[in-house]
């Protein structure tokens, strides 16, 4: 049976469109069809004009941005995360432009000066990473050890540019499918370079888009620090091809995850194929940039409650991104990396092609490893802030207190279950903690050294800095401290 609405109402500020009926609609499947005309718009989001130079002459690319929710400006679409969906796109095109989406083409017709490029069907995804890029370029290809395509492209003549990113990505691609123990879910990865393009990645399925600077590097020009940041934003933005486009956030409530998960991974990835560059330690720039912010009054916890689709690009800041991967750093450290590594792959597993919350995956890692993940989480994620840890030295052991860390001198109300790292004389021996409490002891024991001969003795907490907290040590601890690094028994880290 076919329905016409008898109302049509559009809300311009949301983007929505109320469809109302005369007759109530029956329970079951259905199908909504719709005639629509689209702008190819000049604002850098939906789909959009891009313009470059090629030949002296100004051109234009077709490409499309939409995250978080301007799916709905290129085609009428239920714009949301949860809502996955097969697509099947067809496009007409000029007959001499490249023209590319997220699945591989199926076949393509050719009419005089157009050609209609039809592509595979997709497996279900969000409507924010359908992708669509249409222009002149040319491409470097390479392959996985299980046989995906990977391409790079790039404005004709810059094509040289692009084979680091390739290797990069290549190299990502198959540590994360073992990682996750997960195949790469689609036939083929392409990686574009757009000269307008208002974020610096964006991870759209199968058909990953960059700024020029996110993705190409010249040998002969760039700078070291300009390699750096090529490979860790190919790193994040494959990473999201698992974490965020196979498993997606069921509301952008939950958007942290994607994104801090991301920016742990991409460090993780980067860190395993230049060890040379000590990534981990570069790492810790990010970490002190969350502390900072989050020490001030004016922050905000990882978790933002989102009511309304107008709120999101407000929480894409240094909170999610960085105080986000630094959580996850400090668990992964806490749980141990087989363990979370094994944890993460029954995650993968679980919520494959599907949407999860922050606490499903706690839940996967609470199975896996025994412990309160959700509990402990749940304390960094749903409130601002962080602790300072006081150590003082009571006999012979070590009193712990926590208290919130403020900027301006103020006390704060929070508390937090702190997984807490620590090594002490001889240092290859480690012990982990979780403080639960306001106020708890470490007991440190002989291996810590004689504190009457001195010597060895030390103990130093937060190891390698992976946790989210600052420490604060009494005088006599400190200078313990200040002797072992002094005497090269201690590294800064």
């Amino acid at each position: 049976q076919a329905l016409a609405p008898t109302e049509v109402v559009f809300f311009k500020d949301d983007g929505v469109l109320v469809l109302g009926f005369a007759k109530q609609l029956p329970l079951g499947e259905g199908v909504l069809k719709m005639d629509f005309t689209g702008i190819l718009n000049d604002q850098m989001r939906g789909f959009y004009r891009s313009k470059y130079q090629y030949k002296g002459k100004e051109r234009n690319m077709a490409v499309t941005q939409f995250e978080s929710v301007d799916a709905r400006r290129c085609f009428p679409c239920w714009d949301e995360p949860a809502f996955k969906a097969k697509f099947k796109l067809t496009l007409e095109v000029p007959s001499e432009l490249v023209a590319l989406s997220n699945m591989p083409v199926a076949n393509a017709t050719f009419a005089g000066p157009i050609k209609t490029v039809h592509y595979q069907e997709s497996p279900p995804m969000s409507t924010y990473l359908v992708a669509i890029v249409v222009g002149l370029f040319e491409y470097v290809e390479g392959m996985t050890t299980k046989g995906t395509r990977v391409r790079v492209y790039t404005q004709i003549g810059k094509s040289n540019q692009g084979k680091f990113a390739l290797d990069v990505g290549v190299k990502s691609l198959n540590l994360y499918k073992d990682y996750f123990d997960t195949p790469f879910p689609l036939p083929k990865l392409d990686m574009v370079a757009i000269p307008d393009f208002a974020a610096g990645a964006m991870e759209n399925y199968g058909l990953v888009t960059y700024r020029e600077v996110a993705l190409l590097f010249d040998d002969k020009s760039s700078s070291a620090s300009s390699k750096q940041s090529v490979a860790i934003t190919v790193a994040h933005e494959l990473a999201h091809q698992w974490f965020g486009n196979l498993v997606t956030m069921e509301w952008w409530t939950h958007l942290w995850l994607n994104e801090g998960f991301a920016t742990w991974m991409s460090h993780l990835a980067v860190d395993s194929f230049f060890p040379q560059w000590n990534i981990w330690a570069q790492f810790l720039d990010r970490t002190t940039t969350a502390l900072r912010l989050d020490s001030l009054e004016a922050s905000h916890p990882i978790e933002v409650e989102i009511h309304h689709a107008s709120e999101v690009d407000q929480i894409f800041d240094a909170i999610s991104y960085d105080k986000g991967a630094s959580v996850i750093r400090m668990l992964q450290s806490y749980l141990g990396a087989e363990r979370f590594q094994k944890a993460m792959a029954s995650y993968m597993k679980k919520y494959a092609y599907s949407n999860a919350k922050t606490e499903d995956l706690w839940a996967v890692l609470e199975k896996e490893t025994g412990e309160p993940v959700k509990d402990l989480m749940t304390t960094w994620t749903k409130q601002k802030g962080y602790p300072v840890i006081n150590a003082k030295i009571k006999g012979n052991d070590i009193e712990i207190e926590q208290a919130q860390f403020l900027l301006d001198g103020s006390s704060g109300s929070g508390m937090w279950i702190v997984p807490l790292t620590s090594r002490c004389g001889a240092y290859d021996t480690e012990k982990k903690l979780l403080l639960k409490l306001k106020r708890e002891k470490l007991v440190i024991g002989s291996q810590c050294g004689d504190r009457k001969k001195g010597g060895n003795f030390w103990t130093k907490l937060n190891i390698d800095g992976t946790g989210f907290y600052r420490v604060k040590y009494d005088d006599e601890l400190a200078a313990a401290l200040q002797n072992a690094l002094e005497t090269k028994k201690l590294s800064l880290m």
